[in-house]
């Protein structure tokens, strides 16, 4: 068993099979309609469920970030498995009160599970690049390293890595109220594609470009992975897609054929995540050893 046991949201996007390798703990986040409330990966599994359900609906949703209670209680499930601390990773405190949740836990934890040292980690980021982030900290603890060497490791990504967001549309990033300086990216050209980032050493969506035709915003994706890696390099990929699975699944192969891949890792953004972002969304992260 692992010294250290790791707690995320369903932000996070981490493939199902490496979640269920290292024993993450994923905490749901919440979307709301009207008076019903649907948990990710638990009332509503995939991306394409909850946008059956923002076309039905009058209104747009909004969503809830996970109660302390609900920290809580992974943190308790993890103290039961004899863990001697636990690192509580969230998503961007520019983009979620996630953290705080995770922080009152943390403190109630304190009285509760006096033998276990809970820490919280602010990923300065999402999606992605929060995934790749938690799966440092969940490999340096299935090596069986401290809760310093685990935050060490996850440190170490986090000031690495960039998590690229290709968009369909940003108006479900305006209507959810995260649009901040990628306001900039509006445009009323349907074939204009904007491009953002959420660079962890600012932790918020920041501007790119927009791009003609996605075509040529895949090709911008690999634009920047070249100015950003160097020949030699090891890079580690995750490409993640909003109902966009042919398409991501291309974009993994040109990665591929190009670049020295570490891993080339692919998954399907969680509900909640997905309605931040859209609609037939590519998001690419990567950092080179």
């Amino acid at each position: 068993m692992a010294k250290v046991g790791i707690v995320a949201d369903t932000a996070a996007s981490i493939p199902a099979d490496l979640i269920k390798k290292y024993g993450i703990a994923m905490v749901p986040l919440i979307t709301i309609f009207g008076d019903k409330s649907y948990r990710d990966g638990i009332d509503l599994k995939e991306a394409s469920q909850l946008f059956d359900l923002v076309d039905k609906a009058d209104k747009f949703p909004s969503s809830s970030a996970p109660p302390p209670a609900d920290y809580l209680s992974f943190y308790r499930k993890l103290a039961q498995d004899k863990v001697e601390g636990i690192l509580s990773i969230t998503i961007s405190t520019g983009l979620s009160v996630c953290f705080d949740a995770a922080t009152q836990a943390k403190e109630m934890a304190k009285k509760e599970l006096p033998g276990v040292k809970v820490e919280v980690f602010d990923s300065k980021t999402t999606v992605g690049g929060y995934g790749m982030i938690v799966l440092a900290a969940a490999r340096a603890a299935a090596e069986g390293k401290d809760l310093a060497q685990v935050i060490k490791a996850a440190s170490e990504v986090k000031d690495k890595l960039s998590c690229i967001v290709l968009f369909d549309t940003l108006s479900f990033l305006a209507k959810s109220g995260r649009i901040g300086r990628a306001n900039a990216l509006m445009g009323n050209m349907l074939s204009i594609k904007p491009i953002a980032e959420i660079p962890p050493s600012i932790g918020t969506v920041e501007p790119v470009t927009r791009v003609r035709t996605r075509p040529k915003a895949i090709k911008y994706l690999l634009d920047i992975v070249r100015r950003r890696s160097k020949p030699g390099d090891k890079i580690h990929f995750l490409v993640e897609h909003t109902v966009s699975a042919k398409e991501a699944k291309k974009l993994m192969q040109m990665l591929s054929e190009e670049f020295d891949c570490a891993e080339v890792l692919f998954c399907e953004s969680q509900p909640v995540a997905a309605l931040k972002i859209g609609p037939k969304c590519i998001v690419l992260t990567f950092y080179s050893d």
